[in-house]
């Protein structure tokens, strides 16, 4: 014989057990124990593993519904997903339906059903209640962008399910219990429409969002009327999203239920005993539930109400009844009178059904958030009032108040943040576009924060963010906007204010900034702003009006900093800054579009008669021609970008060499930026092991006058690099004759002679002396010579007699793409 099941069932009425008893016993299934309340079935539960559960809802201390909620919690020896079934005297069957999901129960039985009570259990015990209590959404989407996006959305909430198209979506609608579903209205061939229907006529239970284009308002009133729960605009709002379908995906629970709350108190008028009987049963059932029920009449009175408002409110029901429910909703402009107008459309039989969320007052004079659901409830073919619904939502909308706090605002100053930026100054753009007033846009910018942050930590910096925030707040009109829009980054947006005033109010802004003193410790610290200002004068989009802006802002910092700078069409320092971030975003461009091109020039060994060593020179390709570094390094130094060529040009360089072994040896420029930036010698040593190229193949190779304004620093590069195995040469050697001194404190490789004493240097007697004298001194510290310009053979001689270790110019090569640089050869004596 198999072995049998355990079951618990629990409850007092003795008629109840006996029968039920007798029921289960004649399946020879169950191995079956009694207790009278959920006190003694705790400690059952505690000691055993059963297989299924039968309660009553008034089951003694802890209730049926909280004795699930313990069991679904999975703290008990029963598997969580235990099948579970709630006997009741009588209940309202929808209302029963939607808090048996939310508890997790498989099935809410009455006692008049206990005679198919095998067939229940048959159900309960065969199909599997997943523990997850989350409502299933189905998403119609043809788009998968947006789909991916509303399935992520969703799935912190619901259970998702996802089809393409209107075929695939009712064919899932059909295999599964679904809650929602998310319709776009862009689906081809308007299948739509016919999908909509076709839930209409086969699961009308199922609420439908309609997914509508942005104030698409024709085609969101055609949906709705056609039987839509709500709709969406695309693109999506997320906070809105969530909130539309969460109530849209319990609308029909409340619906049905409160359809069916009318028709039980409608079967009951009829008889006054049936009537106290079934409110009886229907009142135990109510009491279990946190949802606030109630019946109105026609003048809005509160004529029943369940023990949940009490709890809720802290009113007693007998002090609330016979009172209006507006007397009991918190006044404000907005929320008051659009729950007024609601309930007034209701009672005048306008519409059948509304859903509202207001705050109601409490007897302790607080408010709290509500969903209040009405309905109208219907006698012998007459409104004779209404039922209502209130469930507390004061969590979600405190919550919801606090996250779109938190979406609007930065958490260091409580400033509005970028987001809030961007739609206001889109608001003021449409404005002016719409009207003869103009605004304007003060992008600020500390200067030299930095030295607070790397001196005193990011902590103290904050607190001086703080500081500034508040010295800007003080300066703003009720209609201004302040927002903190990066790290020591702020906007001012200045409603109805002409360029010339909102050049005057950054003056101001830039003179209290710098007079303010910040203290840390002994130390003291004083920090300025650079303002640049852009007039939104309608004429130009958003995006736009930041740009200028912010090429305003640059300028300012070019001048000296500590000033503001407005942007004016046809400013010669507004169009170079404005050069010079188009060639910054025509370096990133041809980064991304792997753009950047290297040609190669050979360095010709007197002593080896053969290349010494390639120099490679970046070019950029920008539509289909090449520009040369005269035409973009000056503009990438002035947008202090040039650190970003270094490196992509060192791992540009070092990548060829790999593939390239014909390159036996590369000279590599760098910046004069190069030896502040800290970031250089890890690159370049990451890039030689991620290459395997060793480091004697690279010569790296900084002029003259950059390496003088940091000896001491360019002396550690050049230390760091020897490390590693590189070579070191001072470019365009020469220019500053005094510098001679320095060659010995410098521990370079070589010494490049500047091409301007080179090119001269047969027909002047003095750039031939001073190429020698270069020549010798550079021989007696035991450093290689390199001279330039080399444009004739008699240049190339003289220098071979000399003593000039190197030679590079066009009368060896020019430079060369990387395909004939690789097969490049050269004969002196041989040559037109």
């Amino acid at each position: 014989m198999p072995q049998l099941l355990p079951l618990l069932l629990i409850t007092s009425d003795f008629r109840t057990k006996r029968l039920l008893m007798e029921k289960i016993n004649s399946l020879q299934l169950f191995d079956i124990d009694t207790v009278p309340d959920s006190s003694i079935a705790i400690e059952h539960l505690k000691r055993k593993k059963y297989q299924f559960i039968i309660s009553e809802i008034n089951a003694g201390k802890v209730d049926g519904w909280s004795l699930s909620s313990l069991i679904r919690s999975d703290i008990y020896k029963s598997d969580k997903k235990v099948p579970i079934v709630l006997l009741t005297d009588t209940h309202c069957e929808r209302i029963a339906e939607a808090t048996a999901k939310s508890f997790g129960i498989n099935a809410v039985v009455t006692k008049s059903e206990l005679n198919e009570v095998n067939t229940i259990l048959a159900d309960a015990f065969s199909s599997e209640l997943p523990v997850s209590t989350k409502l299933t959404t189905l998403t119609v989407v043809a788009d998968p962008d947006l789909s991916d996006e509303l399935n992520l959305l969703f799935n912190v909430k619901f259970a998702t399910l996802e089809a393409e198209s209107a075929k695939q979506g009712l064919a899932l609608i059909r295999q599964h219990d679904i809650d929602l579903v998310v319709l776009d209205s862009d689906l081809p061939d308007e299948t739509s429409l016919v999908l909509m229907n076709s839930i209409r006529q086969e699961k009308p239970e199922i609420s439908v969002v309609v997914i509508i284009p942005r104030d698409d308002t024709e085609r969101a009133e055609f949906y709705m009327t056609n039987g839509a729960s709500d709709f969406i605009y695309n693109p999506i709002n997320k906070n809105r999203v969530l909130n539309i379908c969460e109530r849209a995906a319990q609308r029909n629970d409340f619906i049905i239920s409160n359809k069916q709350f009318a028709s039980k108190v409608n079967q009951l008028e009829r008889s006054e005993q049936k009537f106290k009987n079934l409110s009886d049963a229907h009142t135990k059932l109510l009491e279990n539930l946190s949802s606030v029920v109630m019946e109105l009449d026609n003048a809005g009175r509160i004529k029943f109400m369940n023990r949940a408002w009490q709890e809720l409110t802290g009113f007693s029901i007998q002090d609330s009844l016979n009172l209006t429910l507006m007397e009991f909703i918190e006044f404000d402009d907005l929320g008051h009178n659009r729950f007024s107008n609601q309930l007034n459309d209701i009672l005048m039989a306008n519409v059948t059904s509304t859903t509202a969320e207001v705050k109601i007052r409490t007897v302790m004079n607080k408010t709290v958030w509500v969903e209040v659901r009405l309905h109208q409830l219907v006698k012998e073919g007459r409104v004779h009032g209404l039922t209502a619904t209130l469930d507390n939502i004061d969590d979600r909308k405190k919550a919801e108040e606090k996250l779109q706090h938190l979406a609007l605002h930065d958490t260091l100053t409580g400033l509005y943040n970028r987001y809030y930026f961007d739609n206001e100054l889109n608001r003021m753009t449409l404005l002016a576009s719409r009207g003869n007033e103009t605004h304007c846009l003060l992008y600020i910018d500390l200067d030299h924060f930095k030295i607070i942050n790397d001196t005193e930590g990011h902590q103290m910096g904050d607190l001086v963010l703080k500081e500034v925030s508040q010295i800007l707040s003080t300066r703003l009109r009720h209609s201004d906007i302040l927002c903190r829009v990066g790290g020591d980054e702020f906007v001012i947006l200045l409603s109805e204010t002409k360029l010339k005033d909102a050049i005057d109010i950054g003056n101001n802004i830039c003179d209290q900034i710098a007079n303010a003193h910040f203290q840390f410790g002994n130390n003291t610290y004083k920090v300025s702003a650079s303002i640049g200002v852009s007039e939104i004068d309608g004429q130009a989009t958003a995006a736009e009006y930041l740009r200028q802006a912010d090429i305003a802002l640059y300028v300012a910092k070019n001048k000296g900093r500590n000033r503001t700078h407005s942007y004016v069409e046809g400013d010669t320092e507004s169009t170079q800054q404005l050069d010079n971030m188009k060639w910054v975003q025509r370096l990133q461009q041809a980064i991304i579009d792997d753009n950047l091109v290297m040609h190669f020039q050979p360095v010709w060994s007197y002593d080896d008669n053969d290349v010494a060593y390639f120099e490679a020179l970046v070019r950029l390709q920008v539509a289909d021609k090449l520009s040369y570094p005269n035409e973009f390094i000056p503009a990438l130094e002035r947008a202090e970008d040039i650190s970003f060529l270094d490196h992509q040009v060192v791992h540009k360089t070092i990548k060829l060499a790999s593939e390239n072994p014909k390159l036996h040896r590369v000279a590599i420029n760098l910046s004069a930026q190069a030896f502040s930036d800290e970031r250089l010698l890890p690159l370049i040593e990451e890039k030689l092991s991620q290459y395997n190229v060793a480091g004697e193949r690279i010569i790296f190779e900084l002029t003259e006058s950059a390496s003088l304004t940091n000896v001491s620093g360019t002396r550690r590069m050049i230390e760091q690099l020897s490390k590693l195995g590189c070579k070191f040469s001072i470019d365009d050697f020469g220019t500053g004759f005094s510098t001679f001194a320095y060659l010995k404190e410098l521990p370079a490789h070589s010494v490049k002679i500047d091409g301007s004493f080179v090119k001269d240097m047969i027909c002047n007697d003095v750039d031939r002396t001073l190429v020698e004298a270069i020549s010798n001194v550079a021989m007696v510290l035991n450093k290689t010579s390199v001279a330039e310009f080399v444009e004739t053979k008699e240049i190339f001689d003289s220098l071979k007699s000399l003593g000039v270790t190197y030679a590079q110019g066009y009368f060896i090569s020019r430079p060369l793409p990387l395909n004939e640089a690789i097969e490049f050869r050269f004969d002196p004596n041989n040559f037109e």
